[in-house]
């Protein structure tokens, strides 16, 4: 295990230390490049929230010092490169507004809010602050009165070529032979 670099961990474990490193919030704020709107140079801030997600071996395995070192000056540097390939800010990749979104109080994932920066400290120590995630926890699925789906088989498809040579298909007609 040692040589293969496996960490134990189980689902629940995961799962507390993505809370304590506060990874959807970080998820969030590097989407929507929110350690760039604040006057200032954030650079500490997004240092220390690389680590923290570095730091925690459940989620990236064991990494040296080193290891560290160099991953969070190179992810840093990417992010204030503002590339558009890496999908943040004006680049960022949609995502489905109605399904994102936390369980418990319909907030979306994908926008920090009212949240502070991950990499920040917290106000007042913390007091009154809750992190609102969804680990572990199952959407319930939506009750609807759709139509069931197709049943399939039922015969093969007949394809013939029009004169401007794109193909069509048309389902074949089986007859009954008796």
């Amino acid at each position: 295990k040692e040589q293969l670099k496996i960490v134990d961990s189980t689902s629940e474990s995961r799962s507390a230390d993505a809370r304590k490193c506060r990874l959807a919030a970080f998820g969030a704020a590097l989407r929507n490049r929110d350690y760039d709107k604040e006057e200032g140079d954030d650079t500490v801030a997004l240092d220390k929230a690389l680590r923290a997600v570095l730091d925690t071996p459940s989620l990236v395995g064991p990494l040296l010092t080193h290891e560290k070192d160099f991953y969070a000056e190179w992810l840093g540097r990417a992010y204030r490169s503002k590339s558009p390939l890496l999908g943040f800010g004006g680049d960022k990749i949609p995502v489905d507004e109605e399904t994102c979104i936390h369980i418990e109080d319909k907030s979306p994932k994908y926008i920090l809010g009212n949240r502070p920066l991950p990499g920040k400290p917290l106000p007042a120590g913390g007091e009154g602050f809750t992190e609102v995630d969804d680990f572990l926890r199952v959407r319930p699925e939506p009750v609807s009165q759709s139509t069931p789906p197709p049943k399939r088989g039922g015969g093969s498809k007949k394809r013939s070529m029009d004169e401007d040579g794109s193909a069509t298909f048309e389902p074949r007609r089986w007859s009954s032979r008796a």
